[in-house]
């Protein structure tokens, strides 16, 4: 499926945006939380609304798996910010921070994914129509009016 809609990222934000992964549209930077803090609102400012990866499949109506799929291929746009830096305990320990990124989606492009799929679901339903032979779409259609009567 080809993809119609890939966000344009804005020159003040990309100064901020990260580095892409190579081949793919996922920009990550890196830093402590205020400077996430920047990066959020930037990101807030520039991109506009942005959904979590598992927000992206729900909104998009596809699943998870899908969302990294299309991720990975380069197909859907996502920023990433790694927290990174030391953190005392509550012992007095160190704590390294790196562990998973905050990772953000484009509404726009789920959107727009998810109009893409439903165009293709109806292209493929009306291509089935098409293919049934003249007394199987008469049958259908009776299928299709008894469904939906009501009887009192």
């Amino acid at each position: 499926m080809e993809t119609r809609f890939l966000i344009e990222i804005p020159k003040e934000f990309a100064a901020i945006a990260g580095t892409p992964d190579p081949g793919t549209r996922i920009f990550r930077a890196e830093g402590s939380h205020e400077q996430m803090k920047v990066w959020f609102d930037a990101l807030c400012e520039h991109v506009g609304s942005a959904l979590s990866p598992g927000g992206a499949a729900v909104y998009s109506g596809t699943s998870r798996p899908g969302v990294l799929k299309r991720l990975k291929a380069g197909k859907m746009t996502a920023f990433c910010f790694h927290i990174v830096g030391k953190k005392k305990t509550l012992f007095g320990g160190g704590k390294t921070l790196k562990k998973l990124p905050l990772c953000y989606i484009p509404a726009a492009e789920c959107r727009a994914w998810g109009q893409e799929l439903e165009e293709r679901a109806a292209r493929i339903e009306e291509n089935k129509e098409r293919k049934l032979a003249p007394e199987d779409q008469a049958r259908k259609q009776m299928e299709n009016s008894q469904a939906t009567c009501t009887i009192f």
